[in-house]
C-alpha cells in the first residue's frame, strides 16, 4: 500500500465511527458532509468505498448510495479511477445564498396567499424552538428548528417544484448552519429576527416580509462566509 493510501486510512480512522442506525444511507451521507463542509477531509482526496465501508461498518451499498448524493451536492466528484473531494469555497455558498433568496422570496409571497391561522401556528411553534434552543445553547438544535421553520414556508407556498430544489440543498445548509452557530456567541439574535419574520407573515405586508427575508438571508450568508473562513484557519 503507498503511503498516501496510509495517510488517507489514517484519516478515515480518526474520522468517522461506525453507523449503527437503520437508514445507513443517509447516516454515512451526513457523517461524509460534515467532514468535507468542516474541512476533515482534504481536497483531492480519494474516496475509496471499500476503506469507507470497513470505517463505517456497513455494507458498499450505503457508500455508494451516499457518494452519489455528494455529487448531487457537488461536493465529490467522479474521476476515471474513483471519487474525490471538492470541498465546498466561498463561491459556493455565495451561490447558495443567491439561489436561496432567489426562491426563498418568491416561496414566502406564495405562502402569504395560501397559508391558514392554524399553519401560522406551527411556524410560531419552530419560532419557539428556536428561541428555547437559544437559551440551551444548544447549536444543533438551533440550527435543526432553523431548517425545518424555512422548510415549513416551502411547504407552504404550494409550490411543489419549489419546494425541491430548497430541499435538494437543505441537508447541506443545516451542515453548514451547526458550524455558524459556533460563531455567534449568543443566539438571541437570530432567534429574534425569526420572530420579527414570523410576525410579518402574519401581518400579511408582502413587501416588509421582502425585506426583512433578504435582510435576514444576509445576515445568514455572512455568518456562514465568516465560519467558513474559521474553518480554513483552523
Amino acid at each position: 500500500m503507498s503511503r498516501s493510501s496510509y495517510r488517507d486510512e489514517e484519516a478515515m480512522m480518526t474520522t468517522f465511527k461506525p453507523v449503527r442506525r437503520k437508514a445507513y444511507g443517509e447516516q454515512v451521507t451526513e457523517h461524509l458532509r460534515d467532514s468535507i463542509v468542516r474541512g476533515e477531509l482534504e481536497l483531492d482526496q480519494r474516496l475509496v468505498e471499500e476503506q469507507l465501508a470497513e470505517r463505517f461498518g456497513v455494507s458498499r451499498g450505503p457508500i455508494r448510495e451516499a457518494l452519489r448524493q455528494l455529487e448531487l451536492e457537488s461536493l465529490v466528484e467522479s474521476r476515471g479511477n474513483g471519487t474525490y473531494v471538492i470541498g465546498i469555497s466561498e463561491r459556493d455558498i455565495d451561490e447558495l445564498y443567491s439561489l436561496r433568496e432567489a426562491i426563498e422570496i418568491l416561496a414566502a409571497e406564495l405562502a402569504l396567499q395560501n397559508s391558514t391561522a392554524e399553519e401560522w401556528g406551527e411556524l410560531a411553534a419552530l419560532v419557539a424552538r428556536l428561541e428555547a434552543a437559544a437559551d440551551a445553547r444548544d447549536g444543533d438544535e438551533f440550527a435543526a428548528a432553523d431548517i425545518q421553520f424555512h422548510s415549513l414556508i416551502y411547504t407552504l407556498s404550494g409550490h411543489r417544484r419549489l419546494a425541491d430544489v430548497w430541499y435538494q440543498y437543505s441537508a447541506m445548509l443545516n451542515t453548514l448552519l451547526r458550524t455558524t452557530v459556533h460563531v455567534d456567541a449568543d443566539l438571541h439574535e437570530s432567534a429574534a429576527k425569526h420572530r420579527v419574520l414570523l410576525e410579518l407573515m402574519m401581518s400579511g405586508d408582502g413587501s416588509a416580509v421582502t425585506r426583512e427575508l433578504r435582510d435576514h438571508l444576509e445576515g445568514s450568508h455572512q455568518r456562514m462566509l465568516a465560519a467558513h473562513r474559521k474553518a480554513k484557519k483552523d
